[in-house]
């Protein structure tokens, strides 16, 4: 931990060049100009149209830094739209050697966290970055090593549910790995996750469940009502089983919180005749499950959510009153899917493009988002959100 306040400088670089080799060094170089000698850290992202592996080994060659970086479905988020087939990363320097410390493990998010635990003791922030279906193992082992610490981040993702995603770092990339990033106290982070939905009065308990499966609604099977509620859209995956992204992707379901806040959750799949419903975050028994309305999100791409996710992350932490230096923009696929076209209409929109003016920011499309309660502080796992890191 540095002895005083860190001085932050950075830079941010996207590429679509054919060539994987080529695309990493103009990422590198535009992001090379917003600061001057070694980065501290660089966070990497790119599609799985390209080689991952390939991308990670470039960086690595190419920087001297700690690597931390996933697969972003799609495309990179910037101000001006998304950027499909392309590789980015966003640099960030430190006055001071301590302000990031950096944990990777191929498959054991328990062995992450005990690494970052060696090299940090008491992060302010820790951005987590996984691969789906581990994330709240992640997060009961980082509260555990760290209690009360704000956790936030993105899951790696890919185009088709594929399994194509990776988790990078320096060393290596792997489909069921995990990278943590513990931030010191010498840095100013303030952090957004928003479900940006409102509640309808069409509420359910969850009365029989197991970690992300539903097995009854209201003592009825679950798939029965998730039929009534979405409708003949998946009356194919409600007889035969199969996923449902696209179809759920503008219903989600929020779990209501003893601190009256909503964790919105998608509705991934059908189990068929069994009838279940899996989800893509954990479902607590008894849960109070509430539809919530997307209202005009999808058909203007998520601007004012945008605009929402990096004032929040303003007045968040220890960026309150502060300016940022670099931001992380973390959005989920199955919002990415509900938007389609107007994606571009959402990140271009002038109230957005104001408000980040010239910040460097290295947006992904994720597969599942995490984050800190404001009120109940309690870091959950969480979809169909929207959220911004700020660093400064």
């Amino acid at each position: 931990m540095g002895s005083s306040s860190a001085k932050l400088s950075a830079g941010q670089g996207t590429s679509v060049v054919e060539s994987t080799k080529d695309a990493v060094a103009e990422a590198i170089k535009k992001s090379s100009e917003g600061i001057s000698g070694t980065p501290s850290i660089a966070f990497i992202s790119c599609t799985v149209s390209r080689d991952v592996e390939e991308v990670r080994g470039e960086f690595s060659k190419q920087l001297d830094c700690p690597i931390s970086g996933i697969t972003s479905s799609g495309g990179l988020l910037a101000k001006n739209g998304s950027h499909g087939n392309s590789v980015g990363c966003l640099l960030v320097k430190s006055s001071n050697k301590g302000s990031f410390a950096t944990s990777y493990d191929a498959k054991s998010g328990e062995d992450a966290v005990k690494g970052l635990k060696d090299k940090m003791k008491k992060p302010q922030v820790i951005l987590m970055f996984a691969t789906p279906g581990a994330e709240e193992g992640i997060i009961e082992k980082l509260h555990e090593a760290f209690p009360d610490v704000p956790v936030f981040g993105g899951t790696a993702a890919d185009d088709a549910l594929a399994g194509e995603w990776r988790v990078m770092s320096k060393d290596s990339s792997s489909e069921t790995g995990v990278s943590l990033v513990g931030v010191a106290g010498d840095v100013k982070v303030g952090a957004s996750m928003l479900g940006p939905y409102t509640a309808t009065d069409k509420k359910v308990v969850a009365t029989k469940t197991e970690g992300r499966r539903v097995f009854e609604i209201d003592g009825k099977p679950a798939a029965d009502w998730a039929l009534e509620w979405i409708g003949d859209d998946v009356k194919e995956q409600y007889e035969k089983g199969g996923l449902v992204l696209p179809q759920t992707a503008q219903s989600p379901l929020g779990i209501k919180q003893a601190s009256g806040e909503y964790v919105t959750n998608h509705l991934a799949a059908f189990g068929g005749e069994e009838k279940f419903i899996d989800f893509f975050a954990p479902i607590v028994q008894g849960s109070e499950l509430v539809v919530m309305d997307s209202g005009d999100g999808p058909s203007t791409g998520y601007g004012s959510t945008f605009e929402k996710a990096y004032d929040v992350a303003l007045t968040q932490g220890s960026m309150a009153g502060s300016s940022p230096v670099a931001g992380l923009l973390i959005f989920c696929g199955g919002m990415a899917i509900a938007v389609g076209d107007n994606l571009d209409k959402g990140l271009s929109n002038e109230g957005f493009v104001s408000k980040i003016d010239s910040l460097p920011i290295l947006g992904t499309t994720c597969f599942g988002e995490q984050g800190q309660l404001p009120e109940a502080k309690t870091n959950v796992q969480r979809n169909l959100s929207c959220g911004m890191i700020l660093l400064g």
